[in-house]
C-alpha cells in the first residue's frame, strides 16, 4: 500500500508520489488539453492545484507546467516548508 511505502522511507519531510489517484492526499493535477483527457479537478476532491500549459479559468491555483521553480515553490508553501 501507499501507506507501506512512505513508512519505509521514514523519516523524510516529503514523498512525492505520481499515480494514486483514489487516494485521499493532496494532489497536484498535471493537464494537458492536447491529450484528451477530462481533468481530475472538480470530481476529486483532493486537487490542490492544476499544472498545465494552456491558460485555464479555475478556482485553484493555475501553475504553469513549464515553470518547475513555481510548481516546487507551491509545493513547499502548501506543505507548510516556507
Amino acid at each position: 500500500s501507499l501507506d507501506q511505502q512512505i513508512a519505509a522511507l521514514s523519516p523524510c519531510d516529503l514523498v512525492l508520489v505520481e499515480g494514486f489517484k483514489a487516494s485521499p492526499i493532496p494532489k497536484l493535477e498535471v493537464h494537458r488539453p492536447s491529450h484528451d483527457r477530462p481533468l481530475m479537478y472538480p470530481d476529486n476532491p483532493h486537487v490542490v492545484a492544476v499544472a498545465t500549459d494552456v491558460p485555464m479559468e479555475l478556482p485553484l491555483p493555475r501553475l504553469d507546467l513549464n515553470d518547475v521553480e513555481a510548481i516546487a515553490g507551491f509545493i513547499l508553501s502548501h506543505q507548510g516548508f516556507r
